[in-house]
Order: C-alpha cells, then sequence, then structure tokens
C-alpha cells in the first residue's frame, strides 16, 4: 500500500515527465513554423504537419530521455538531470534539422540561427522545469530505507559506496546470513529494500519468498557462473521445468555490420575531429618537447597484442618503475594531461587502432599484459572477457570508472558479450555521450597502488 507521500512523489514524476513532453512539442512545433512560415501560401505545413512534427519529437526526445535518465528526479543531482534533459533535446533537436533538410531538399529554407534560439529557450525551459520539481520532490521525499544481508566480507566495499549517498539511502542494519533468521525478518519489515551479498541458497530463497509476499525489492549480487548463464529461458522438454542456458549465436549479420560501422565512424569522428587533435599535438609538444603520442601494448580478442596508440598525457619517465595506472593526485600526469584525460580527448589516436581493425568502437576496454596477468591470480576468470574485440567504449565504461575494480570490470564486460547485438551497441554509443561530461568516471585509482583494487570471489 502505497503512503500518501509516495504517491504525490509518483504524481510529481509523472508531471515533471508530461510537462518535460509539452516542452519538446512545442518548440518543435516552434522550431518548424519559423523555419516554414515564409511558405505558408505554398502550402509547406499546416496543423497536420505541425501536429505530426510535435508528435515524432516528442518520441525521439523521450526515447533519448529514457536512455539518459533524464526523467528520474530525486534519483540524480540537479545538474545530471538538466545535462541530461539537454542532452536529448539537443538529439531530438538534430534529428528534426536533419528531417527538415529531407523535408525542403535543400538548406535555403533552414535558419541554423533559430534552431539555436530555440535550443537556448529549451535549455531555460528545461532548468525551470527541472529545479522546481527537483525541490519538490525534495520536500516530500526521504532516504531509502535499506539493509544488507551479508555471507562474507565483501559487503563493506558495498556499504561505503552507499553511505556516499546518505541523502538517497539509509543503512537500517548489516546482519550476517547467520544470524537468527526472525531477527533478520523483523529488520526486513521496517525497510523498502534488501542487498544479499554472497548468500547462501536456502537463506536467499527464504529472504526472496518473506520479499515477495511483503512488497521488498530485492538485489542480489551476481559472481561470474551468473553471469554464463545470463539470459536463460524454461525448458519445457518434461513436466519437471528448467532453466536452459541456450548457446545462441549472435545475429550472422552482427560481426559485418559492426565492423562496417566502426569503419564509418572512425573515418568520420578523424575527419570532424582533426583540428581538436592537430590543437592537442601542438599543445603537447610545446609543453615539454616531447613525443605527441604514446604507445602501449594492449590486449585484444582471444588474447592477441596490439600497440594502442593515445595522446601522452604524462611526463616522458612515468613508467620507469613500472606499469602503473594512474591515481587520484598523480604528479606524472602534465598540466596538458590533465585537460585531455577529464575530456577524453587522449583516447582520440585509438580511432586509428579501430581503423587497423585491433579495435571497435564498442567492447571491453583492452587492458595491459601485466596488468592482466596480476588480476588473472586473483580472478582465473579474467580472459573471459577477450572473446570479442576491444573497445574504444564499453559497458564497463558507461557503468563504471576508470578505478571501478577488476571484478565489476569483468562482470561488466560478461553482460556486454552475453547481450552484444546492434542496438545494444548504439546506447552504448548514445550513452558515452554523457559519461564523458562527468568527472568521476575519470577518477583514478587510489594513492600508492599501481592497480585497481584486486578482489576474490
Amino acid at each position: 500500500m502505497m503512503t500518501r507521500k509516495e504517491k504525490i512523489k509518483k504524481i510529481l514524476k509523472l508531471s515533471y515527465t508530461a510537462l518535460s513532453l509539452v516542452i519538446a512539442f512545442c518548440t518543435a512545433d516552434a522550431i518548424w513554423y519559423w523555419n516554414v512560415a515564409p511558405g505558408w501560401s505554398q502550402g509547406f505545413f499546416g496543423t497536420e504537419t505541425l501536429l505530426m512534427v510535435g508528435i515524432l519529437f516528442c518520441i525521439v526526445y523521450f526515447f533519448f530521455a529514457k536512455m539518459y535518465d533524464a526523467h528520474k528526479i530525486g534519483l540524480y543531482r540537479l545538474q545530471e538531470l538538466a545535462f541530461s534533459q539537454m542532452l536529448a533535446y539537443g538529439i531530438s533537436d538534430g534529428v528534426l534539422f536533419i528531417a527538415a533538410f529531407f523535408w525542403f531538399h535543400n538548406f535555403q529554407r533552414i535558419r541554423i540561427r533559430l534552431f539555436l534560439l530555440a535550443f537556448a529557450l529549451q535549455l531555460l525551459l528545461i532548468l525551470i522545469n527541472t529545479f522546481l520539481f527537483n525541490r519538490l520532490y525534495a520536500h516530500f521525499d526521504e532516504p531509502r530505507k535499506i539493509m544488507i544481508l551479508y555471507g562474507s566480507e565483501d559487503y563493506k566495499r558495498l556499504l561505503v559506496k552507499i553511505q556516499e549517498k546518505k541523502q538517497r539511502y539509509q543503512v537500517l542494519a548489516c546482519m550476517n546470513e547467520s544470524e537468527d533468521t526472525s531477527a533478520i525478518f523483523e529488520t526486513l519489515a521496517k525497510c523498502k529494500d534488501i542487498y544479499l551479498c554472497d548468500v547462501r541458497d536456502e537463506v536467499k530463497d527464504r529472504v526472496i519468498l518473506f520479499c515477495n509476499a511483503h512488497q521488498k525489492d530485492i538485489h542480489i549480487s551476481m559472481d561470474i557462473g551468473d553471469l554464463l548463464i545470463l539470459g536463460d529461458e524454461v525448458s519445457h522438454s518434461f513436466d519437471t521445468p528448467f532453466l536452459r542456458n541456450k548457446k545462441t549465436p549472435v545475429a550472422w549479420y552482427y560481426p559485418f555490420l559492426k565492423r562496417f560501422s566502426d569503419i564509418v565512424i572512425s573515418m568520420t569522428a578523424i575527419l570532424l575531429l582533426s583540428p581538436i587533435m592537430i590543437i592537442t599535438a601542438l599543445s603537447i609538444k610545446l609543453y615539454d618537447r616531447g613525443p605527441v603520442f604514446y604507445k602501449q601494448t594492449r590486449l585484444t580478442k582471444d588474447g592477441r597484442r596490439f600497440e594502442i596508440i593515445k595522446f601522452r598525457s604524462m611526463k616522458m619517465d612515468a613508467e620507469k618503475n613500472g606499469a602503473q595506472l594512474s591515481t587520484v593526485h598523480d604528479d606524472r600526469i602534465t598540466p596538458v594531461g590533465k585537460i585531455i584525460r577529464k575530456l577524453r580527448i587522449d583516447e582520440l589516436p585509438q580511432l586509428f587502432n579501430i581503423l587497423k581493425n585491433d579495435m571497435a568502437v564498442v567492447g571491453p576496454r583492452p587492458e595491459r599484459p601485466e596488468i592482466a596477468a596480476q588480476y588473472e591470480q586473483d580472478i582465473p576468470e579474467f580472459p573471459l572477457r577477450l572473446q570479442v574485440k576491444a573497445g574504444l567504449t564499453g559497458y564497463a565504461q558507461v557503468y563504471g570508472k576508470y578505478n571501478t575494480t577488476p571484478l565489476d570490470k569483468l562482470k561488466l564486460d560478461l553482460i556486454y558479450i552475453a547481450q552484444r547485438s546492434v542496438l545494444f551497441d548504439l546506447r552504448i554509443l548514445f550513452y558515452t555521450i554523457k559519461i564523458i561530461f562527468i568527472p568521476e568516471s575519470t577518477e583514478g585509482i587510489p594513492d600508492g597502488q599501481s592497480t585497481a583494487a584486486i578482489e576474490t570471489k
């Protein structure tokens, strides 16, 4: 049964989404009207056309708003929501611009300044909309009460992450699976969510039954075995149901389409971003007269080694003491390097690796052989991520960070490998646009470490 506050929050979420769609519809029609109004007498538009333009724009906008979590007030910070909205509206405006070109078959009736003016208006409206609804939602919101039930000490890592978001979550209890069941259920009754970390199956089953009966949300940790059978289907070969892990290969056209898109995307990106790459190369050279590029041996599909190309962001003798990932306060990074790392510009030369077929646009990030060997000592399954070609961006980059632990990166990579498809790759590409501008995603590993923290299963 929903409480009064929960009902109000649900109404606010729906109202926020509805108002965002109204803004999308009205501004899209305004853009179209402003651009084609001189052609009214020639029949270039009417109410039916404006209605169609507004609806189609709303569909495109809603798709990207959903992808970027632009409507999840209360879950993300104000600036994150505003940025997600800006991306959704901006991409939709771009689609509308392309549609207008095909509609009129030329650029004579398309006035770019009006598109820019409309985007500025959208930005102003969504900032006001997001600010007001976020404040209203916060007035009725309270931290989500959660409980952690654990079977190993690995839960402490999760606890640290949860405690960093005190305004969003409140941990009522952390209990060991060996504690009395009645005490566990008594505490769980006061919570909205429970996180199960490495809990035995018999305990897990009892908790799941309790949560299903009392409308509690369950979050269950996944090990490598769980990820390898991701996407199971129910087998009805007998009257006893089984979960069947069917080994279905990717669509026959996927490898060809992926390689074709890799070539087109990398060549287009090189042409469009060449001014930025030239400026970056000059800045690096002028700073310390050292080499512009930095080559490093990495691993790709089936463990094949290749030389990855990056803009040099560290001092020339940065790895005189051996391979080491960058830390939070790494004094090896140059002033130019800090800027290009923050904006991901140092990764741009990898577009040439993609053209050479060493990498793909989307895939697991390539790891260094010596660092991968260290990870494999504690995580023997780590080479499983080499089932596909390494990528410039990937699922682990979208949902993880630079300092995400090796085990978590492996899990994220295995999720991608299990679900890879054309649409999944496209989703990751669009989401990467948002991640580029999130500072936390480039945060280094803790000072004093040479690799990300190694975890065991």
